[in-house]
């Protein structure tokens, strides 16, 4: 449900985030002496052997999930209790979370029978269909109904739906919520049938496979199939074409086995000094997974991700450690997470904002740290600027500090969608105003030559001092950011 403000509260909200973000009088405290003692501890020796440890070969790309990962996780979490911080998950330093493995069954255990005029017709699995795995055993029989997407299943009620895509449709069948809709209309099972064989298998290599959700494993919601075009009869296809399938019948049956494994984000939390402000919350964040072991490039196969994530884990625990070599605590709790299933569709951000160990109303801040190591030398990305107040505090902090000869931009790729495709979006989803610290892909992205020798050490480490400059700010400051009234409801009223 979208959330509708009443309007004196925009008005209130939108004149404070008008008087803050846009005054240019907005006061940046001076840095003490041990905050600069503090943030000089943040140094390129420092990333060089993080990012070393963390993107060698050794450590085989940590996939999720990976005993890999998992040792990743551990390690941090010791890092964390080294320097002083408190267990920031139910049962320690690391956060647990469950994930399906679904493995699809053999082909012959995946059937399509349709029934018409010129009799039966049976579909050969991994030719002429592929089954999207869901868990156990699904079947389905019914009449046939063609629908022009997932949006518009309610007409194929107690049957079978029909939605036909191409190469640049594949939207209308799948774009999140299928098994939902299919449950909520009284649908039995969903056929996808894609024009053109070479998109078929395309597209049933994206789908077909084995897959890893986020969660315990879950009851199907019928079954849902990939069809080729090309392998229908002509007189099929020719009722499809018309949407004039009132002779046509199908029965289905697909299965899939269903495994029960595990990832764990790792939460280090340093607590507020302020009696009242302790119980708000900054949360710094990266992910420590990459993709892990693929498709050789030159003789390697190792994705070893050092920009991608190596680069913003690594800025995570140095930060961790500057706070926590402070004298003075920050005012407000500080919490450092590294999270895991970043690359498999943001699982582990998504459990933490939904099974938050702090109350996500009183997290003030997510500043999240991904592929800082390339591209420019002096200038920085800070996906979400222009959401709240966060964006000019961050302009102003980096103006405080020519040392460390630092600009920071908004969002240079729109159209890529970033903002959506990484950790914060979960926190931003929820409330929580954020900074997305990002510098852009590059030829190495989600490639095995994302090594190590590649970042800008000297670089990496001064956007790290920014962040913790701009972290100690937010977690002093009298007031918590303010989001943009058009932003908020944009990226907040419209979600869940």
């Amino acid at each position: 449900m979208r959330r509708i403000f009443p309007p004196a509260f925009t008005l209130l909200v939108c004149s404070v985030f008008v008087a803050t973000a846009c005054s240019g009088t907005q006061a940046v405290s001076d840095v003490s002496q041990g905050a600069a003692e503090a943030a000089a501890t943040i140094t390129p020796d420092d990333f060089r052997l993080l990012i070393g440890a963390l993107a060698h070969d050794s450590m085989r790309g940590r996939d999720t999930p990976s005993p890999e990962l998992e040792k990743t996780a551990v390690h941090i979490a010791d890092e964390f209790e080294t320097f002083g911080l408190s267990a920031g998950a139910a049962d320690g330093f690391l956060q647990m979370y469950p994930l399906t493995v679904l493995s699809p069954g053999a082909a012959e255990q995946q059937s399509v029978v349709f029934r018409g005029p010129a009799g039966e017709i049976t579909l050969t699995a991994d030719e002429d269909f592929v089954a999207v795995s869901q868990s156990g055993v699904l079947e389905a029989a019914g009449s046939l109904t063609v629908v022009e997407s997932k949006n518009d299943l309610s007409e194929a009620r107690d049957g079978i739906a029909v939605i036909q895509i191409d190469r640049t449709t594949f939207g209308r069948a799948f774009g999140g919520g299928l098994g939902d809709a299919m449950r909520a209309n009284g649908v039995k099972g969903v056929m996808i049938a894609v024009d053109g064989t070479d998109t078929f298998q395309q597209v049933a290599g994206f789908v077909g496979g084995s897959s890893l959700t986020l969660g315990e494993p879950e009851p199907g919601a019928g079954p849902i199939l990939i069809v080729d075009r090309a392998s229908l009869p002509e007189d099929l296809g020719s009722a499809l074409a018309s949407g004039d399938t009132g002779e046509w019948s199908a029965s289905v049956r697909t299965e899939a086995q269903a495994a029960v494994d595990h990832a764990m984000n790792t939460i280090g939390v340093l607590e507020g000094s302020d009696p009242v402000l302790k119980d708000e919350y900054v949360v710094f964040s990266a992910h420590m997974d990459h993709v892990g072991v693929g498709e050789a490039v030159d003789g390697d196969s190792i994705y070893n991700g050092a920009d991608d994530d190596a680069s913003g884990t690594s800025a995570v625990v140095e930060l961790a450690q500057a706070f926590a070599r402070l004298d003075e605590r920050p005012r407000r709790t500080l919490v450092f997470m590294t999270v895991s299933g970043e690359e498999k569709g943001l699982f582990g951000s998504q459990w933490y904002t939904d099974h938050p160990t702090f109350p996500l109303e009183n997290t003030v801040a997510n500043l999240n740290i991904d592929m800082i190591g390339r591209n420019w030398q002096d200038t920085i990305v800070a996906i979400g600027k222009a959401e709240s107040s966060l964006g000019p505090l961050v302009e102003q902090v980096a103006a405080s500090h020519p040392d460390l000869s630092m600009t920071v931009i908004d969002d240079r790729w729109p159209e890529e969608n970033f903002y959506f495709r990484s950790d914060p979006y979960n926190f931003a989803r929820k409330g929580v105003a954020i900074l997305f610290f990002f510098n852009g892909v590059h030829e190495d992205y989600h490639r095995p030559s994302d090594e190590p020798d590649k970042i800008g050490y000297d670089k990496i480490a001064r956007i790290t001092r920014l962040i913790f400059y701009l972290g100690l700010e937010i977690a002093n400051a009298d007031e918590r950011p303010v989001w943009d009234p058009d932003a908020y409801e944009r990226v907040v009223g419209s979600g869940d």
